[in-house]
């Protein structure tokens, strides 16, 4: 086909979603939707951290959890999700900050989607929780009620 068959469809389709706003409207909600999910994530690795523990793949996320303090990951996570969503406001307006934005919103998607795959198999996981796990993979995380401090007293 020739690239004119594309061309009125794509146009169309450029003009419908330009219609639903502009640019930076686009880059404000879907910054707001990277923050709600953010926020959803980390309410759900505290619950999972100090009942019964999790794996985490992230290394640098592994050393944060290390520190056995739920104030340190959520001030951590706070930080970075603040940081990430202040720049895309920052340039909301280039094409590059949609494109950011759309990352953003579809990697916490997915995210989202895991944490879903996660409770629901966690029955099938229970019996296979506790030290033998801890034993087998060091990327076995759980915070200490022993030494863990309170986020909230």
């Amino acid at each position: 086909m020739p690239a004119a068959a594309f061309a009125r469809p794509v146009s169309a389709a450029r003009a419908a979603w330009d219609r639903l706003g502009s640019r930076a409207f686009r880059v404000v909600a879907l910054s707001a939707g990277i923050l709600a999910m953010s926020l959803v994530d980390l309410y759900l690795t505290i619950l999972y951290l100090t009942h019964t523990g999790m794996a985490e793949a992230n290394p640098l996320a592994r050393a944060i959890i290390a520190y056995q303090s739920p104030l340190v990951l959520a001030l951590w996570k706070l930080t970075t999700v603040a940081f990430s969503v202040g720049i895309l406001f920052l340039v909301r307006h280039r094409r590059s900050a949609e494109v950011g934005a759309w990352v953003g919103f579809v990697v916490l998607g997915l995210l989202m989607s895991h944490w879903t795959r996660y409770i629901t198999e966690l029955s099938d996981l229970k019996a296979e929780i506790g030290s033998t796990a801890m034993q087998i993979d060091d990327t076995w995380v759980f915070f200490d009620p022993a030494a863990t401090t309170r986020l909230i007293p």
